[in-house]
């Protein structure tokens, strides 16, 4: 049973989700590939609870049986994923929460805007989790493994010049990079060269709950692909990063991309004085053919055949039915 642990209206709760298959492409009933991505199912989902929605970031457990993810509106979003022939056919949910501050108490829309979600066990569910927010731009470190949706975290020390990026262009993904690092890259806070900002950084935590310069770490970057924006990073099995990146016109509507960057060249970036800004190569490249919506999102695990599992989810911005949540999962081939 959920227990409702802090002095609000807004407690931990049964979430109740339905979920409703769809398609790949919206145009060609037999498509199942883009570029590299082979589609392997995919939902559509909704909820009664009005707090359900605005989903930014996702981890996937190891065996692909639950989920976590975290809202720009300041909630834990829990559930389980079904399949059939290996295909994802069907999401339930478990809990819904806010998150909670350094002292224990919910965190409301205005200072709970959650972007990225990452573990300390990698691509899973288990371990601490880290949380990166915008507007106030932090990193909090959950214990997750212990307190569930009741965890009260700690802050992680990040650059003090992330106090200067724009209010809703902060740490967009961040990910697990190796042993005691973990990679967050912006949204909208450029160098002088025009390039994404990203740094490696260790998970220390800052010596207060005000404290946010980090001892140690890396600044990289990474070069944007105008018109797109970046939304997610993930680590893949072996070490090379994933992200997720989308664009939106009134003209042409929603699309995404997603690229694949060398986690060698992320590491001797790292490591240099002066670096080139990283890129990779576009793996797949969507457009408003295909089932897709505000991708914001993004979940890695390995299959029990080997391959790599991509899960994409939308951030419907409180803004239904125009806009779905939509999780997707699709394989990544070589």
């Amino acid at each position: 049973m959920l227990a409702a642990s802090c002095t609000h209206d807004d407690v931990a709760r049964p979430l109740l989700i339905q979920s409703q298959v769809r398609k790949f492409s919206r145009t060609d009933a037999a498509a199942v590939m883009q570029g590299k991505l082979r589609f392997r199912g995919g939902v559509r989902l909704s909820s009664p609870d009005g707090d359900f929605g605005g989903v930014s970031a996702l981890l996937v457990s190891a065996d692909g049986a639950r989920f976590v993810g975290v809202s720009d509106e300041a909630h834990w979003l829990t559930g389980s994923l079904e399949y059939q022939d290996g295909n994802l056919v069907r999401v339930s949910g478990e809990t819904i929460a806010p998150l909670l501050d350094t002292q224990g108490r919910p965190l409301s829309s205005k200072s709970g805007d959650a972007e990225g979600l990452a573990s300390t066990s990698g691509n899973d569910i288990s371990g601490d989790l880290l949380v990166s927010f915008e507007g106030e731009h932090r990193v909090w470190r959950y214990p997750f493994d212990k307190g569930g949706v009741l965890a009260v975290p700690v802050n992680v020390a990040v650059p003090a010049e992330l106090h200067s990026a724009p209010h809703n262009g902060g740490l967009e993904g961040i990910t697990l990079f190796s042993d005691g690092l973990f990679f967050a890259v912006s949204e909208r806070y450029r160098d002088a060269a025009g390039d994404y900002r990203a740094w490696v950084l260790p998970l220390e935590a800052a010596a207060s709950p005000q404290q946010t310069t980090a001892a140690t770490g890396r600044a990289v970057s990474i070069k944007p692909m105008p018109p797109f924006a970046m939304t997610d990073i993930r680590r893949l099995p072996g070490g090379d990063l994933l992200t997720l990146e989308r664009r939106y016109s009134p003209a042409k509507g929603v699309g995404i991309q997603l690229r694949r960057i060398a986690g060698a060249a992320v590491y001797a970036a790292s490591r240099a004085d002066k670096a080139k800004a990283l890129d990779g190569e576009v793996v797949a490249n969507f457009d408003a053919t295909y089932e897709i919506d505000n991708m914001e999102g993004l979940a890695i695990r390995t299959g029990s055949n080997g391959e790599t599992l991509v899960y994409a989810i939308s951030d419907d911005n409180f803004n239904r039915p125009v806009q779905a949540t939509l999780l997707l999962m699709y394989e990544l081939l070589p």
